[in-house]
């Protein structure tokens, strides 16, 4: 509940004062359960599925933990879970908000239902069967764009013009590997440049509207 009309809102002080103290914050409570050893930036990386370059970032405290991570941790760490039951029932929450009645709680435990269900659901079928797909470890949002390599562009209109193509294709008309030519279309993937239809032993690729 805000408060009433004509007060000021509340001044943000703490870790909730910015972003700087957040990634900070979260830092030492990590460091503090795990350590700062490569063993520690492994076990947080099997925690959250994170990657490397992530971990050591939250630990440095150059940024903290997205949205995603954040709720990650508060399920895999009881050092984090700690921190945030002891900040919701800090005083600053308790004057921002009004007393949970039962049917808040309801609500709540409706919402996480629904967020389990949705959360659970398999990948679909293209993304599955892609048998050249690259696993990502961070989350993605938006795909960035890309500047075209001369083999993804070859492959690009090899694709536009029906011709099955794969991985193995790149590699053996460029004389690369197949790890190169596998993130080169990963890259198109995630550019929203191309997709995979099909089934894994007989699907091809399409070029999308992207």
């Amino acid at each position: 509940m805000l408060p009433n009309k004509g007060r000021r809102l509340p001044r943000w002080t703490g870790v909730l004062g910015g972003r700087e103290t957040y990634a900070e914050t979260i830092a030492e409570l990590l460091r503090k359960e795990h350590g700062d050893s490569h063993r520690a930036i492994k076990q947080l990386m099997r925690q959250t599925d994170a990657s490397e370059r992530t971990v050591k970032h939250w630990l440095s405290a150059q940024h903290g933990p997205d949205a995603v991570y954040f709720l990650r941790l508060v399920v895999s760490s009881p050092v984090i879970r700690a921190f945030l039951l002891g900040l919701i029932e800090s005083p600053a929450a308790n004057a921002l908000t009004a007393p949970v009645d039962r049917f808040s709680l309801a609500a709540a435990r409706e919402a996480y239902a629904a967020g389990e269900a949705a959360g659970g659901r398999p990948a679909t079928a293209a993304g599955r069967n892609d048998p050249e797909r690259v696993l990502e470890r961070d989350p993605i949002n938006v795909p960035d764009p890309i500047e075209l390599s001369d083999r993804q562009r070859w492959f690009l209109a090899r694709v536009a013009e029906g011709i099955r193509c794969g991985a193995r294709e790149i590699a053996a008309a460029w004389q690369v590997s197949l790890k190169t030519a596998r993130r080169d279309i990963g890259a198109l993937q995630k550019a929203q440049l191309l997709e995979y239809v099909g089934s894994r032993r007989k699907g091809r690729y399409r070029r999308t509207s992207g």
